[in-house]
């Protein structure tokens, strides 16, 4: 069935149909109905192939991300998501991906970075929306009227077109049941986050607080914030040590599980304390596979990028409305069934 075909069978023009079938100009009612009723019954497709070359279009997404070089690879596996999805499903459709990297953290380099997408020629963009006030303040006051997608955390009071990310809170809540399943202790369970200003992060802690609060227990919970390096998580791991000498569990919200681990491991503390964490990235299998890491719950970034990029495809090429959430299934990996 084409366009032609449904034009003869409603005996009307191809251009009344064209106006139908995207909702544009006058056409009367009664008109309406029967093309409406054609489509449906015909099971009529637009075909997007073909609609794209007759406006020979040309798409190009900015992808707003953390320097890839961080995060020790989380960011990489997003970006390769949507640069690979792009080239592999849709290159008939020629979509090109722009990327505007900044440092996490860093309030400059995001406003530079973001005033270089506002002044960018991208018909639609990927954001990953890392650090709250600065995101939120750049799309209230510019007032974005082109399409983007959230990845990685969901950011309240936003109107993105899709967001591709875990509930982070019920993520956090399933952190706290399995640490406390593999603790079987009390003592002083840790939520520790690297960033402040994170919605994603903060609700993980919330999260992980809420399962001890809906399931009481005579631990301690406490919620860290610390920035960690390879140099300096040892030395956070003595403070908290200090502090909490009954520690009994770590939960790092955030991909710098590793970091932790092997500090705790160093130390010579790890058959006293879980460590349990987030995001199956290389370091993080390797600590999970010598049994310095207890668990993780990864988040599938590759994943992310792609539905990220199928999303816009289907707005952009197919001109309709994408899924408003998509919820990224919260995978637990220890070591037995890491493969």
């Amino acid at each position: 069935m084409t366009v032609t075909d449904i034009a003869k069978l409603a005996n009307v023009s191809i251009a009344t149909v064209d106006r139908v079938l995207h909702n544009r100009g006058r056409v009367a009612e009664t008109t309406k109905k029967r093309i409406e009723q054609i489509i449906k019954d015909s099971g009529y497709q637009p075909d997007p192939l073909a609609r794209h070359l007759k406006k020979r279009g040309k798409y190009k997404i900015g992808v707003v991300l953390p320097k890839l070089s961080t995060a020790y690879g989380y960011w990489e596996q997003v970006f390769s998501g949507i640069q690979k999805t792009a080239e592999q499903e849709f290159s008939a459709f020629s979509f090109s991906i722009q990327l505007f990297s900044f440092i996490r953290s860093d309030v400059a380099s995001l406003a530079e970075t973001l005033a270089e997408l506002e002044n960018s020629e991208c018909d639609a963009f990927i954001i990953a929306p890392v650090m709250e006030e600065q995101i939120k303040n750049f799309l209230y006051d510019h007032k974005v009227q082109k399409p983007y997608c959230f990845i990685d955390s969901p950011l309240p009071d936003c109107k993105p077109l899709s967001v591709i990310a875990q509930n982070p809170f019920s993520a956090g809540y399933l952190a706290g049941r399995l640490t406390q399943m593999l603790a079987k202790q009390e003592g002083t369970y840790i939520a520790v986050k690297p960033f402040t200003g994170a919605f994603n992060l903060d609700q993980r802690g919330l999260g992980f607080c809420e399962w001890f609060k809906k399931n009481p227990s005579h631990a301690k919970i406490v919620t860290y914030t610390a920035r960690l390096t390879i140099d300096s998580a040892e030395e956070e791991v003595r403070k908290i040590i200090a502090e909490y000498p009954d520690l009994t569990a770590i939960c790092v919200v955030s991909v710098e599980t590793f970091l932790f681990a092997k500090a705790v491991q160093r130390l010579g503390l790890k058959k006293n304390i879980i460590i349990t964490g987030f995001d199956l990235v290389e370091n993080n299998k390797i600590e999970l596979k010598n049994k310095n890491i207890d668990a993780l719950i990864d988040q599938n970034p590759f994943e992310q990028g792609s539905l990220s990029v199928r999303q816009l495809f289907k707005k952009l090429v197919y001109e309709e409305e994408p899924e408003k959430e998509i919820h990224i299934p919260l995978e637990i990996y220890i070591k037995e069934n890491l493969i």
